[in-house]
């Protein structure tokens, strides 16, 4: 299998995951709040990976001072503050509204990789591009039902918040192991979240219920979709264009509904059918243009 198909399969099982997180964390926020949630989430994912990285590096997982206020920044700004956003809007508007809102994330991201890291993108990565996030508009649909303001401004932030911040994970995973880089990133962003899920609890009164049921979605949250999939994330940054692995963004949308109807007992409608066609041919454009660069 050539290198480019590896790539494409890679950034694909990535994004299917994060997918996979809007149905898994719909149902762990019907017992815990968003922010409690993040903190269980990075916690667990942090310990593990600090601890694989120490072993597979013999202990050498030491950052240089220089750069730990850019790494500060990432686990703030990239991990923190953008997931905290995104599950408070799954929450305060509907899962669709921030799936929509998401699937714009190759277009910021290319945006600040051009501008900032010097990226170049050709003529059919930008259409394949373009259609995907035509897909994952199609996909969507209107999804007007419990979007309030608030929720839109939240969903709106998570993505500038997470595309800024994936800039500045590339910079980081040029010079550092993805282990450490994700494993400090996600530490400090438990860090940070720990208090103000406290706070959130006291102030709103949420209820927090540790059922049976919720184990399996929460430890699939915390480990599959967390830990697994942002180290992964992290390691084709460091050896792929930003552009390239945001392009794939769009499938998580497509994955959400497709989950839906599989798990939820969700329609399958024809919009679902024709935005599916959309991203998969957008899909086939970004892999072969790779192959042609």
């Amino acid at each position: 299998m050539s290198k480019s198909w590896q790539s494409t399969l890679l950034c694909t099982l990535v994004i299917v995951i994060w997918g996979s997180l809007y149905i898994s964390g719909r149902l762990v926020l019907q017992y815990i709040p968003a922010l409690l949630v993040l903190f269980i989430r990075y916690a667990l994912s942090s310990v593990i990976l600090l601890r694989v990285g120490y072993h597979t590096l013999h202990g050498h997982i030491a950052i240089a001072r220089k750069d730990w206020g850019e790494l500060f920044f990432v686990g703030l700004v990239g991990y923190y503050l953008s997931n905290a956003a995104l599950f408070l809007g799954i929450q305060y508007s509907s899962a669709s509204f921030a799936s929509l809102i998401n699937s714009l994330t190759p277009v910021v991201i290319s945006g600040l990789a051009i501008a900032l890291l010097g990226e170049k993108v050709t003529k059919l990565q930008m259409g394949s591009l373009l259609v995907a996030v035509l897909g994952a508009g199609i996909i969507i649909g209107k999804p007007t039902a419990g979007v309030t303001t608030a929720g839109m401004l939240i969903s709106v932030f998570a993505l500038f918040s997470w595309a800024y911040a994936t800039i500045h994970l590339k910079k980081l995973t040029a010079k550092y192991d993805p282990l450490l880089v994700t494993g400090y990133g996600m530490a400090i962003a438990a860090v940070l979240s720990l208090p103000t899920a406290w706070a959130f609890i006291r102030v709103t009164g949420s209820p927090v219920s540790f059922t049976g049921g919720l184990w399996a979605p929460l430890l699939y949250t915390s480990l599959v979709c967390t830990a697994f999939a942002h180290l992964m994330w992290n390691e084709l940054l460091q050896k792929l264009p930003a552009t390239y692995c945001a392009s794939f963004y769009p499938l998580q949308p497509l994955t959400s509904m497709i989950l839906g109807v599989a798990m939820l007992g969700e329609k399958m409608t024809l919009s679902l059918l024709i935005g599916a066609a959309c991203i998969v041919s957008a899909m086939v454009l970004n892999t072969l243009a790779a192959r042609k660069a």
